[in-house]
């Protein structure tokens, strides 16, 4: 079975899964490079599971072996490829012993890996039909709380000339339910957010999409709370030997976004620019040596 067969046959059968099923599920739906390159054991302590959990997984899905449900995994390592994503997979490959290796190597090659993977999955008209909701949409709210407020205030920030009336959700002086409730049909919102899942961030998800606003999510996996009937989801890549997960994935998607908004918008956009461009230098905003 081929590795997007496998990774369909997981997704189908999500939410019929018992509790524990889904936590090994998730994982495996986000890290699928983890599940053919390490042991069955390894990756049931990385999806905070036991062991004999991932052997009922397999069996739930109708593998007979382990085994035989990883091999669908490791099928795309051994596929002919090229780039960064191979590279990186074939020194993981080599290299059991992690203190044989250098981290900052260990981190270049697990960013170039992320980005490589979050973009084989996404094209052109993914991008530029999400901007398109944008530029449409009544009014602009954006949510990424804890370790993805970055990402979100990069693209509130990056995008202010656009929208300057876009709202950032970030819960000051007690105000989430306020701010969440302030998404109405004809808005859009960009909600971001990685396993574990913050609360506020998955309530704003589920308000937008109840409300009829347009849902706009960047999370790590299809099975993601977040993808209450999203209008556009990216899943991204965020391995890292790090405690935290990557955000360079997201950061990319949020870039992509802008650079297709800007596109869209055309003169327009660019006539925004050089105004607030010449503001800012007019008002001395940027250093003068």
């Amino acid at each position: 079975m081929a590795m997007n067969d496998v990774l369909d046959l997981v997704e189908r059968n999500y939410n019929e899964l018992s509790p524990q099923l889904q936590l090994a599920a998730r994982y495996m739906l986000s890290s699928p490079d983890e599940v053919a390159l390490y042991s069955m054991r390894h990756v049931a302590e990385r999806a905070s599971v036991k062991p004999a959990t991932m052997l009922r997984l397999a069996n739930r899905l109708g593998f007979e072996t382990y085994n035989d449900f990883r091999q669908g995994f490791r099928e795309r390592i051994s596929e002919p490829s090229s780039g960064y994503a191979a590279r990186a997979r074939k020194l993981q490959m080599r290299q059991s012993d992690a203190s044989r290796s250098s981290l900052v190597k260990e981190l270049a090659d697990a960013e170039l890996d992320n980005v490589q993977r979050t973009f084989s999955e996404i094209s052109d008209a993914d991008i530029f039909s999400s901007a398109d909701s944008f530029i449409r949409a009544n009014n602009v709210h954006v949510i990424g709380l804890r370790k993805c407020a970055s990402v979100a205030g990069f693209f509130k920030y990056a995008t202010r000339v656009f929208f300057p009336q876009a709202q950032l959700i970030s819960g000051n002086a007690g105000l989430f339910s306020e701010e969440i409730h302030r998404i109405n049909s004809g808005d859009i919102l960009l909600a971001i957010a990685f396993d574990p899942y913050t609360s506020e961030t998955v309530a704003a998800a589920r308000h937008a999409s109840k409300v009829g606003a347009t849902l706009v999510v960047i999370t790590d996996s299809s099975v993601s709370p977040l993808n209450v009937a999203a209008d556009h989801l990216f899943v991204v890549a965020n391995r890292s030997p790090s405690f935290y997960r990557s955000l360079l994935g997201a950061m990319a998607i949020a870039q992509a976004l802008v650079a297709a908004i800007v596109t869209h918008l055309g003169d327009e956009g660019v006539a925004a620019l050089e105004k607030s461009d010449q503001t800012l230098r007019n008002t001395q905003t940027y250093w003068q040596g």
